[in-house]
């Protein structure tokens, strides 16, 4: 059966790493394409499809910005955020205001333009806080211990709200660590561009703590094949952990790096942080057994894939 890519799509955040990358996938599976950024925002990653999608520049955290840019939309990617893992704690008040704030009134005009399908990112790094068990199940009830991953929780819970009370279809998508093309390393997050893009340049690599603190991480082409296939199916469950449900510790990931750049990075330590969670592998068997698909890219082919991303970067 012939599956049909029709209608238009909003991305929200679109000219970041996210949604540049799935922007790409989308124009390629013919759907209509609308990036929604902030004003000014930088082109580069989405320059060779300025052609063939519409752009919004506006303030997410506007209400009528928001209510404009949804007019004639079916389908919507929600990938913003104000705030990062690390940071948030220093005001969860404007955590609350802007991300949580925005995101009820998105719900709410989706509702009111009756779009088709809201997908989220969530934060599969932080809802969970510190799990009891790894590989963390969708399932398991988590307690955050920043204010990033208390708001995405809670948004979490607004979109099963607004699915009960007024029918609006959603995905929620727990990401976990995703890296590669057109992923900035002048970010405070993304440990494998930082990393990489270090390395590459000669600068020192600082790590927080002794480097047993032990994430998972996915490809960017995994990581938006999935938010693709996800217009086009409907499933009983409506959460998702989307990783490559395989651990690596911080130790291990400059050993791949070194493998792959053929030589040893200069690496120093700092004091841990309480916001690093110490292990977080999310147990990704919910979405391989509904969407058929398992992460193709292997760490280290990703690696070689987003160093030769990087060499070009100043």
């Amino acid at each position: 059966m012939t599956t049909n890519y029709s209608g238009k799509c909003i991305v929200y955040g679109g000219g970041g790493f996210i949604g540049s990358n799935l922007t790409g996938l989308l124009l390629e599976r013919g759907y209509e394409v609308c990036v929604f950024d902030k004003l000014n925002f930088s082109k580069k990653n989405i320059e060779e499809y300025l052609d063939r999608i519409k752009i919004i520049e506006g303030d997410f955290y506007n209400e009528a910005d928001l209510k404009n840019s949804l007019a004639g939309a079916d389908f919507v990617f929600h990938l913003v955020s104000s705030t990062i893992p690390a940071t948030s704690n220093r005001n969860p008040v404007y955590d609350a205001e802007t991300n949580l704030i925005s995101t009820l009134h998105l719900l709410e005009e989706c509702v009111l333009q009756k779009v088709k399908k809201v997908i989220f990112i969530s934060s599969g790094g932080t809802v969970y806080g510190n799990p009891e068990t790894v590989p963390v199940k969708e399932s398991q009830y988590g307690h955050p211990i920043c204010s990033y991953g208390i708001i995405k929780k809670t948004i979490e819970d607004y979109f099963f709200m607004y699915n009960k009370l007024y029918g609006l279809n959603y995905n929620v998508f727990r990401l976990s660590n995703p890296y590669g093309l057109k992923q900035s390393p002048h970010f405070a997050q993304g440990a494998v561009a930082v990393f990489l893009y270090k390395a590459i340049k000669g600068i020192p690599i600082e790590i927080w703590g002794d480097g047993s603190v032990v994430r998972d991480y996915i490809y960017i082409s995994d990581v938006v094949e999935i938010l693709a296939d996800s217009l086009t199916k409907d499933f009983n469950e409506k959460v998702f952990n989307l990783s490559s449900g395989k651990g690596l510790n911080l130790n291990e990931l400059i050993e791949k790096i070194s493998g792959v750049l053929k030589f040893k990075p200069d690496v120093r330590y700092s004091p841990s942080r309480n916001v690093d969670l110490k292990v977080n592998i999310l147990d990704n068997s919910l979405v391989r057994e509904r969407f058929k698909k398992v992460p193709l890219v292997s760490i280290e082919e990703g690696l070689k894939l987003t160093a030769e991303f990087l060499k070009k970067i100043d």
